[in-house]
């Protein structure tokens, strides 16, 4: 990367178109996904206000590239003209109003790829995990804004005042520091978040591959960070080339943040299909299993011809469940009314429990299980969970 204004002018307004549309883009396909705008999930909508802050590091960038700041050599600032002492004021203040833009950036790409690695682990160890990894990234970025606006500059005029009696307030090297700490290991904590579900999944081993390369995209962004406080620490006084760099991480969060989201939309531009469902089996220590699907199908897509919409969750994920589990001899179904099904040759019954309203449609347990065998012992009775959903999905 090159330090010159002129370079990083282009280099910046070059990245900004790319984020804003792969945003527009998570969004499209999320309502290809979800079949409305109106069920777009709350991650969806923070994606929206990073669209701002992506928007704000850029402008930011540019305003201190263009104006300076007191980020100056020793001596470099008592031989400014008094429009030169007022250009780097106004630059000092955009740098603050930079690094507030770039936490807010990076933060809220986190919360958005933790929020999807929840609705992954749903029902798995893992989503335990994926809460500490959360608390972990909330505790960091308070942690990082306290120290920031009330411990490393004191008074917090500092940081903006021409020439700077304490060097911290110009080189941020504290809050550099912290700030990349809880960045740096957070993010590697996230990278690993997804892999083990993506490897354990009943997928084709070329899907397995592209979906382990789609979520290890935050490789990139941890090198970008890297990088980032390695010139921030290694270039002398007055370089401007840590704007580089800051451009560059912001953009790669926001590709990142973004990439898990596009295959719906792709499927539909493309006509790629869909990826099998994650299929996943828990269970617990009474001997009741519980397994449940979950996939990226959009609408439509070529595993669906010639067949009736799948039944998406509030999330849109494809909802399935069945459950198998030992019953004492003769015990029903539930209560409630049932609706006797006809005996097979063998003489095993099914029956229907009461259908219940649920948000998306309606919901009966069937249970069914040999009469001969219940009436004198114990025998294996399998329940299945029938949903029968709403066409508005």
């Amino acid at each position: 990367m090159v330090s010159s204004v002129t370079a990083l002018t282009i280099e910046s307004w070059t990245l900004y178109p790319f984020g804003i549309l792969l945003i527009a883009a998570r969004i499209l396909s999320r309502r290809i996904l979800l079949g409305s705008f109106n069920k777009l999930q709350i991650d969806d909508w923070i994606m929206l206000f990073v669209a701002v802050t992506f928007t704000g590091v850029i402008v930011s960038v540019n305003q201190v590239s263009h104006n300076l700041s007191n980020y100056l050599p020793p001596g470099a600032a008592e031989a400014f003209t008094t429009e030169e002492h007022d250009n780097a004021v106004y630059g000092s203040k955009f740098v603050m109003i930079l690094e507030q833009f770039m936490l807010a950036n990076t933060w809220l790409c986190k919360a958005c790829l933790l929020m999807l690695y929840h609705q992954m682990t749903l029902g798995l160890k893992h989503n335990k995990l994926v809460k500490i990894v959360g608390g972990y990234c909330a505790f960091g970025y308070v942690l990082v804004q306290i120290l920031y606006l009330g411990v490393w500059c004191r008074p917090i005029q500092q940081y903006w005042q021409v020439p700077v009696d304490d060097s911290q307030c110009a080189s941020y090297y504290h809050h550099l520091i912290t700030s990349a700490v809880f960045n740096i290991t957070s993010d590697l904590m996230m990278l690993y978040l997804p892999l083990p579900i993506l490897i354990k999944a009943r997928l084709p081993l070329k899907r397995k591959i592209v979906l382990c390369g789609v979520f290890s995209l935050g490789v990139l962004v941890i090198l970008s960070a890297i990088l980032n406080r390695y010139y921030n620490f290694t270039e002398p006084y007055g370089s401007l080339i840590y704007l580089d760099w800051y451009t560059g991480e912001a953009a790669t969060s926001v590709f990142v943040a973004n990439v898990p989201h596009l295959w719906p939309l792709l499927s539909r531009l493309f006509a790629l299909g869909a990826f099998n469902s994650l299929r996943r089996t828990t269970g617990n220590s009474s001997g009741n299993g519980n397994s449940s699907g979950k996939g990226f199908y959009p609408k439509g897509s070529g595993n669906n011809k010639g067949s009736r919409a799948r039944p998406y969750d509030q999330h849109g994920y494809i909802q399935t469940e069945s459950e198998e589990r030992i019953a004492s001899a003769g015990a029903g179904p539930g209560a409630g009314t049932t609706w006797p099904l006809p005996d097979t040759k063998d003489g095993a019954g099914l029956e229907l429990g009461s259908m219940d309203r649920k948000p998306m449609g309606y919901a009966a347990t069937a249970a069914g299980g040999n009469e001969k065998e219940s009436e004198h012992r114990d025998g294996i009775v399998k329940t299945v969970q029938i949903r029968q959903y709403s066409n508005e999905v």
